[in-house]
């Protein structure tokens, strides 16, 4: 439970973090990239110091299968477009409707779990109010009014199909990244068969290979984008990917820790649950975000789905 805990207060500091950085004018696309180096440095440090200090530990007992490699470096990626679209929908549609999009995906990994994985089979009715409330959320859309979000010569019609666009774009990737750590850390056991000592082991070399593959695929569209020729390297956007790679790195951390006590239909309804219910408040009440009733209807009744679940 106490992983639990601790993943929900991380995984809620994510677009509150992005927040920030727009607001005070950071590059997000850098802080993104030096975010992933810094969970990159922190999650490898262990394994080095593990095989440096231990004469027991050798750097053979953290290399993993090919398969696992694969896995690892796929949800490097989807770990990076989640934090791109995140970004994206924040600063379209605020700190409030952008995790509850994210946090609605659970019915994704919940089903693709039961489908592909054998866990518990899920309540079929929490998943058509979690897609009830998806709508509710995503439809009503609308572009946060604030001076970064206004395009010229582009109606408030397009602005907001592309909001709701983002949202949906967060809802997917969220999904799928979640059920593919569920693969990540259900393979890690199954490799180590159970052995308590060997599973941390790979966690930590897993841990390493997502975070560099994140790496390398936000330097790519740092390059891709020209973020280094609009925007120089400078300390606070440092600072800020520091900060966010922190908070990345511990909540990844404990989701692993989480996902290897609890089944995913327990797990992500909960952690899910906790974040939706405090980015709600944090965006309301302190970054003075507008909900239509709609909206707030919606994110109401994605918490009772969630809460149904289980």
């Amino acid at each position: 439970m106490l992983f639990l805990l601790c993943a929900i207060f991380l995984g809620s500091l994510f677009s509150i973090v992005f927040k920030l950085c727009q607001q005070h004018g950071i590059n997000t696309e850098q802080v993104i990239l030096f975010n992933y180096v810094t969970a990159f440095v922190v999650s490898i440090a262990p394994i080095v110091w593990s095989v440096v200090s231990d004469p027991g530990v050798s750097a053979a007992d953290c290399v993993l299968e090919p398969k696992m490699f694969l896995l690892a470096a796929v949800e490097g990626i989807l770990f990076m477009l989640g934090f791109v679209v995140m970004n994206r929908s924040t600063w379209r549609s605020g700190v409030a409707l952008t995790p509850s999009s994210a946090r609605a995906s659970l019915i994704l990994p919940v089903i693709l779990s039961w489908a592909l994985l054998s866990q518990p089979a899920p309540r079929w009715i929490p998943v058509i109010l979690v897609l009830a409330a998806m709508l509710m959320i995503m439809l009503p859309a609308q572009s946060i009014k604030h001076p970064a979000a206004v395009q010229t010569g582009i109606s408030d019609e397009t602005r907001r199909m592309k909001t709701i666009l983002a949202l949906g774009c967060v809802f997917l990737v969220y999904g799928i990244s979640d059920f593919t750590l569920k693969v990540v850390q259900n393979a890690a056991e199954l490799a180590c068969d159970g052995d308590p000592v060997m599973v941390d082991n790979h966690m930590s070399s897993l841990m390493t290979i997502i975070f560099l593959m994140a790496s390398l695929a936000s330097l790519a569209v740092c390059f891709y984008t020209e973020s280094f020729k609009k925007s120089k390297v400078c300390l606070k956007n440092i600072q800020g990917g520091v900060v966010l790679g922190l908070v990345n790195t511990g909540c990844t951390f404990c989701m692993l820790k989480a996902l290897g006590k609890m089944s995913t239909g327990l797990f992500y309804p909960l952690y899910n649950i906790g974040i939706v219910i405090v980015a709600s408040l944090v965006g309301v009440f302190f970054f003075k975000e507008k909900l239509k009733w709609t909206q707030i209807a919606g994110i109401l009744v994605a918490v009772v789905a969630i809460a149904l679940f289980f």
